[in-house]
């Protein structure tokens, strides 16, 4: 009996974020091309769009993640973990926030400038924190930067948590958008 390995989801949900900063690193490429013609437009669409990579890439991990950890409690009678694709996110944004402890410390100690590497190291989120961090000095960074900083990470463990639940829970979407049954 094999049971619902969580260390290896850990570590996948680690590597998720890899696989984030991997496409948002084409999400700010790509932006970087269109934000001088389109301006505040640029920032806004390839902004949803790094929010929107986040959001697939997690929710899609965590209903591979739900429907393997279901099947275990169902077929092998593991312990119920309804709520463990909410830890999975967690775990996947734990880079974020390291980074942007390192971002705090280089703001307040002003030993060095963090910004333009924070920048790229969450690159889902570069143009949205362009938008509200123009300049690539720390020093010129408002408190409005480290509220977004805080809040953006936290679509890891929401989207995760969704789609873990979904599948976990054995909810059919289609059925209850269309249906619209309860």
């Amino acid at each position: 009996m094999e049971k619902y390995n969580k260390q290896k989801a850990i570590l996948t949900a680690l590597l998720k974020w890899v696989e984030t900063e991997f496409f948002g690193i084409f999400v700010f490429l790509f932006f970087i091309a269109v934000a001088k013609p389109f301006g505040a437009l640029a920032n806004i669409i390839f902004g949803l769009t790094g929010l929107l990579t986040v959001v697939c890439l997690m929710a899609d991990f965590g209903l591979k993640q739900g429907e393997e950890a279901r099947n275990k409690v169902t077929f092998h009678g593991e312990k119920d973990c309804p709520n463990y694709g909410f830890t999975l996110g967690l775990i996947a944004s734990i880079p974020c926030y390291i980074t942007m402890i390192l971002l705090m410390i280089s703001k307040f100690s002003g030993s060095f400038n963090f910004m333009p590497a924070y920048k790229l190291l969450d690159a889902c989120f570069y143009p949205l924190i362009d938008w509200a961090a123009h300049s690539a000095d720390v020093k010129d960074m408002s408190p409005f930067v480290f509220i977004m900083t805080a809040i953006f990470p936290l679509l890891y463990p929401f989207a995760t948590w969704i789609g873990f639940k979904i599948s976990y829970k054995q909810i059919d979407v289609k059925e209850r958008v269309v249906y619209k049954h309860k």
